[in-house]
């Protein structure tokens, strides 16, 4: 009898050591499923408000939880496409659009939604030249950064000292007197709310490098008694190249503040 019950021990205890091994395999292995850093891919059916004719819209959502997806997505077609929208119309009204003609929701790609603690960030691109930042938050919702992307980004080929590409567009560049582009500046500060009585008189400098000549010439604000050599405190900016030299199309807008 004492026999059967020494084995029965030694059985539970070696079954007891099972239990705590697997115990601990299925505990190393969590964190890695937690990890997965896979694409978790879905398809989102058309939202009754979004103006396409398309049945679905893939969305894709990375490890960080941002969303990737294409035009087609309710969130891209019923906020952030037609805040740009009114954007390129601005531009087209004021003469200085860089568009042959009106961008299409078709024409963005590369979408990507992060979403903030109280609002969303959007950055896609617009064709294969062209690139834009939403932003939506407690007390501003429009565009916040617009520019040029590629080969073709003049300050690509400035940040880098690129002196084929800056030849380049020095060759193909139209000289505007600064003259014409303080004459825009007002129309261009009126359609972006850009309040001058809150800055100190704007900055206006050719970009070029080297001997090279752009053909752009750069707008900065500067908030009023703010450190100049602080490059933060200038936080509304935009570039303008010129088509003629009394035309011109805008190539960048930047507003740090809606941030």
């Amino acid at each position: 009898m004492k026999a059967a019950r020494s084995t029965m021990r030694k059985v539970f205890f070696v079954l007891g050591i099972i239990a705590a091994f697997v115990v601990v395999i299925v505990m190393c292995r969590r964190p890695n499923e937690a990890r997965d850093d896979t694409p978790s891919v879905a398809v989102a059916s058309e939202a009754a408000s979004a103006p396409t004719s398309q049945a679905s819209a893939t969305q894709i959502t990375n490890a960080m939880g941002d969303l990737l997806a294409d035009h087609q997505a309710p969130v891209f077609l019923a906020k952030v496409f037609p805040t740009f929208r009114d954007f390129t119309m601005k531009l087209k009204q004021l003469g200085i659009s860089p568009f042959d003609g009106d961008p299409t929701p078709e024409s963005c790609g590369k979408i990507r939604v992060i979403k903030t603690a109280n609002g969303i960030i959007c950055t896609f691109n617009i064709g294969v030249r062209w690139t834009a930042d939403y932003v939506k938050n407690g007390s501003y919702e429009g565009i916040a950064h617009f520019g040029q992307r590629g080969p073709d980004n003049p300050f690509r080929a400035i940040s880098r000292a690129d002196t084929e590409a800056l030849r380049k567009l020095s060759d193909a560049a139209v000289n505007m007197p600064e003259t014409e582009v303080w004459k825009m500046t007002e129309r261009i500060e009126s359609a972006f709310g850009i309040d001058r009585s809150r800055f100190e008189p704007p900055i206006i400098h050719e970009e070029s490098m080297f001997e090279h000549r752009l053909g752009m010439h750069t707008v900065r604000y500067r908030h009023k008694g703010a450190d100049p050599l602080n490059q933060m405190n200038y936080t509304r900016s935009f570039t303008l190249k010129a088509t003629s030299p009394t035309k011109a199309a805008l190539v960048r807008y930047s507003n740090m503040e809606a941030r």
